[in-house]
């Protein structure tokens, strides 16, 4: 069949321009653009549908390329991503593929890690122990204002793991693993003391250091070793009070090592302060015993020093109005004493007297997996996010081209 000049013209916009067939928006753009009116293109279009050349002209262009269509938002509408996706999925697969790729050979190559754990839980309040004043004799002894005996030292577990003393004796402390049977601290294990290739750049660091003091390079490799296991220490606390540590460590002998550590630190830790704790307070009960005495001393001193003076006080008012105020005075410092008498007996048995604060629930045993990397994870994830990155890419990539 043969065409008019203005069909063939409307036939080879149509082949240029596959939109046009679809897309009012993009029809109206290719008809102002070629000096016609989009009712005028829209019939043409018509005409050649109906002799049948439209239909193979199309065919003929989407082998070439996927038709896009394109909503008045300027947005791929799905059934046309979809049909992207078909015609471009070797692209989409080529890079999926490589992401896939790079995730299984970062689980490959990453270091493994072996994770240890240990749980504990107080034997009591740690908060709240008990102290020198419970009971009857801690009321009686608040009544004649020595309260402040009552305090008793606070302790929170998940503080004392995240210390840096602790992390510090860790860091330092000799541990035997599979690559140092004769045992090494954390610095020599992880290599911090020998020079990376990408710690060259250190000395632009030294030049713009503020700090006029040089720096010792052993208290440099403490510093990242510390910083370096803070990364491997995980701590957490149920609503029950349990606390669990996991440690992970490229040794898992390394890391059950370590976690058990920790727990017996704890362990140590509070057991040393509490009797500490016990020791001050005993000493201080002592002080306030012997100020009672002294007191309780003067105060019959002073009774005694009446009783001469006045030996015969029956019959004079004023005379056993004081000897009775002096009584009384003698009362109360005796009832002082032995208070604190009583309270500085109980602190000598606190100070000697063995107590379990803390109890160790699960001990730390060498793994026997590999814990991190997920290695099949990692794939899964590389392969979503290769897939999904690719299309999105591609397709924003064709709406703006075919936009522009």
């Amino acid at each position: 069949m043969e065409l008019t000049p203005h069909e063939k013209k409307i036939l080879s916009l149509v082949q240029s321009n596959p939109d046009i067939v679809t897309n009012p928006k993009t029809r109206l753009k290719v008809a102002k653009k070629n000096g016609l009116s989009e009712k005028t293109l829209r019939n043409r279009i018509g005409d050649l549908r109906k002799y049948g050349l439209l239909d193979e002209s199309l065919k003929n262009d989407i082998e070439k390329g996927p038709a896009i269509s394109v909503n008045k938002d300027d947005e791929i509408d799905l059934l046309t991503a979809l049909q992207i996706v078909k015609k471009q999925k070797w692209i989409i697969i080529f890079y999926t593929g490589i992401f896939t790729i790079i995730g299984l050979l970062y689980g490959i190559l990453a270091t493994p890690l072996f994770q240890s754990s240990t749980s504990m839980y107080p034997a009591g309040d740690l908060r709240g122990s008990e102290s020198l004043m419970d009971g009857n004799l801690g009321g009686l002894a608040e009544s004649f204002g020595f309260g402040m005996l009552n305090p008793s030292p606070s302790y929170n577990i998940p503080d004392i793991v995240n210390s840096r003393r602790l992390r510090k004796e860790i860091v330092t402390k000799m541990w035997k693993s599979n690559l140092y049977p004769d045992g090494s601290n954390l610095i020599k294990f992880w290599e911090i003391d020998i020079p990376k290739w990408y710690d060259k750049g250190e000395w632009i660091d030294s030049l713009l250091s503020l700090s006029p003091f040089p720096v010792d390079p052993e208290l440099k490799f403490i510093e990242d070793g510390i910083e370096k296991l803070s990364e491997l220490i995980l701590v957490e606390e149920d609503n029950s009070g349990l606390i669990t540590v996991a440690i992970l460590m490229e040794d898992p002998q390394l890391s059950s090592d370590i976690a058990n550590y920790i727990a017996e630190f704890v362990k140590e830790f509070i057991k040393v302060e509490q009797h500490r704790e016990a020791i001050r307070n005993k000493k201080f009960v002592f002080e306030l015993q012997s100020e009672a005495k002294t007191e309780l001393s003067n105060a019959e001193q002073v009774l005694t020093d009446f009783y001469k003076k006045n030996p015969l006080a029956l019959g004079n008012p004023e005379i056993e109005l004081e000897q009775g105020r002096l009584v009384r005075n003698v009362e109360e410092k005796q009832a002082v004493y032995i208070t604190i008498r009583q309270q500085y007996e109980i602190a000598k048995i606190e100070e000697v007297k063995e107590k379990l604060f803390l109890n160790i629930l699960d001990i730390a045993e060498p793994a026997v997996e590999v814990t991190k990397p997920n290695r099949m994870l990692i794939t899964i994830l590389s392969f979503f996010f290769g897939f999904f990155s690719s299309t999105i890419f591609l397709l924003m990539f064709i709406s703006i081209k075919k936009n522009n």
